[in-house]
């Protein structure tokens, strides 16, 4: 019989095997041991390139945010400047994305501004409150909603993907309790 090829043929076989009469179990057993192992492992590293693919559409729309902001730095543009920053970033393998505020304070020879900023709080879930930003000028307002919409859409997949990362090393972890419980098992006395 040829080797299967496709996800079904291999579904298929295990199916086939589990009830076999004539079929090494001992080797089956290991072999389905190890490839749940190397499964759930890839399975991991595929979701922290699903983080990074995250992290990569979260940048884009700050770009977008800045690409209007930066659009408004005239001094003949009403609302200059804008007080409202974002910012993306991995830490601690964690995706963070986070709304800033702006201070402007001359500094003290008279040539351009200092920039102090402060964080504002994520006061829901997966979104930062419409209040966080009622400082903001008429018009960062439609591009902050707009770019923190995106952000919520991100947070929560980054949310799911968190929670899949805690079911696939939960699973690693009663992998290895099926593993040492198999081992322990006392073989049928003749």
């Amino acid at each position: 019989m040829s080797k299967p090829k496709t996800i079904q043929e291999i579904t298929d076989k295990w199916h086939e095997v589990a009830r076999a009469g004539k079929f090494d179990h001992h080797q089956g057993r290991r072999m389905a041991l190890d490839q749940c192992r190397q499964y759930l492992q890839s399975l991991s590293k595929s979701l922290d390139m699903e983080r990074a693919r995250l992290r990569y559409l979260a940048q884009r729309l700050s770009d977008h945010f800045w690409a209007h902001n930066e659009a408004h730095r005239t001094k003949e543009t009403r609302g200059y400047p804008g007080h409202h920053g974002c910012r993306v970033r991995m830490l601690h393998g964690s995706l963070e994305m986070h709304w800033y505020y702006n201070t402007f304070v001359r500094v003290k020879n008279g040539k351009g501004h200092a920039v102090f900023s402060e964080h504002i709080r994520r006061a829901l879930k997966h979104r930062y409150s419409k209040p966080a930003f009622n400082r903001a000028h008429d018009w960062e307002r439609p591009i902050i909603e707009e770019t923190e919409a995106g952000f919520e859409i991100v947070r929560i997949m980054n949310t799911n993907l968190t929670h899949m990362r805690r079911l696939v090393r939960a699973n690693l972890k009663q992998l290895d309790s099926l593993e040492a419980h198999f081992d322990g098992l006392q073989p049928p006395e003749s």
